[in-house]
């Protein structure tokens, strides 16, 4: 997750300033840390531009974060004891979070809710120690992945009428994780199955899980974001890589390619303009159907001292979250466009 920033050549001559001024797409807002801590990272940006992920503390230890223009960076705690790890991995329009925390022994992690300002333990399915919420949309619907006492992790539902409930896998698999959801209830993640191969998995409400194809040539995708179109982007592996970024749509695999000397990557975020964000090698990009793929590093200003390592989250205005190098530190950014 980690790139070099192109260093930018001057020319004596001044015309060659107006492409670069030019390039500048967004503005960067560094999301800080805890206080003496060196690290943290967005995962995932609302509607409204409230970003949510972890940050660390001096102790090296990690808190869910919620940032908001004019609160800064939230501590949203952990399970008790405060000295508890957690991550807050999802958020929707509403400023409800999902995510994860330890509890009890080490290694014991389960899915949370932060909602209304409490932290709410949504557990695992039956006995399990294991649990994490990835996804969650407007209507306060969450989706993660859990083990119990019979199974290893498979995907689950969670809502507040009907609890965790355990979707399974793709037919004859045996470990599956729900990534993301949409407003509608559509699912994306992926599956192992009968085949011995892992799949992308498209589950419309209330339906089975369906596997998304590959690349040609591929034997391995899964689906990490979705929009409300039930566009579905992520990556798979084809005849001549490991893993490069795709989205589906309609059910068909689209390569969205890779930025130059790069030869693999994976896409993490999609909006309902179908803007893809992802990485390509280790250089952070943003993919959209006018203007194919773009190094997100050649979009902000040349002198910001940003390395663009990994983005995670993409809104319907265009923000953009996830982590860079700032000053020799990892750190969460947002980038707003600026037109």
């Amino acid at each position: 997750m980690y790139n070099v920033l192109a260093m930018t050549r001057w020319a004596p001559m001044v015309l060659l300033l107006a492409p670069a001024a030019a390039a500048q797409s967004y503005n960067i807002t560094d999301l800080g840390t805890f206080p003496g801590g060196t690290v943290s990272q967005g995962n995932a940006i609302n509607q409204c531009g409230q970003v949510v992920g972890y940050a660390r503390f001096v102790n090296f230890n990690a808190h869910g974060f919620l940032w908001t223009e004019r609160g800064g960076l939230q501590d949203l705690g952990a399970i008790p004891p405060e000295s508890n790890f957690s991550v807050a991995q999802a958020i929707n329009s509403r400023g409800d979070i999902a995510g994860y925390s330890t509890y009890g022994n080490l290694g014991n992690e389960y899915a949370v809710l932060w909602t209304h300002g409490r932290l709410v333990d949504l557990g695992t399915l039956a006995g399990g120690t294991l649990g994490e919420a990835m996804g969650i949309n407007d209507e306060s619907v969450v989706v993660g992945f859990s083990n119990s006492s019979t199974s290893q992790p498979h995907a689950f539902l969670w809502s507040e009428a009907t609890g965790m409930v355990d979707l399974g896998t793709l037919p004859g698999g045996y470990y599956s994780q729900a990534l993301a959801i949409n407003r509608g209830g559509d699912i994306a993640g992926y599956s192992n199955a009968a085949d011995n191969r892992w799949h992308a998995y498209f589950r419309r409400r209330n339906g089975e899980m369906q596997p998304l194809p590959f690349l040609p040539g591929g034997g391995n995708a899964s689906g990490n974001a979705i929009n409300d179109r039930g566009d579905v982007a992520g990556g798979s592996s084809s005849s001549t890589s490991s893993t490069l970024p795709v989205v589906w749509i309609n059910g068909s695999v689209k390569d969205l390619g890779v930025l130059p000397n790069q030869g693999w990557g994976s896409a993490f975020g999609i909006n309902n303009r179908r803007q893809v964000i992802g990485w390509s090698g280790f250089l952070a990009f943003i993919w959209s159907p006018g203007k194919g793929m773009q190094n997100l590093n050649d979009l902000i200003p040349a002198t910001s001292g940003w390395q663009l390592q990994l983005p995670t989250g993409i809104n319907d205005r265009g923000q953009i979250t996830g982590q860079g190098l700032i000053n020799g530190q990892s750190h969460a950014f947002l980038l707003t466009p600026t037109q």
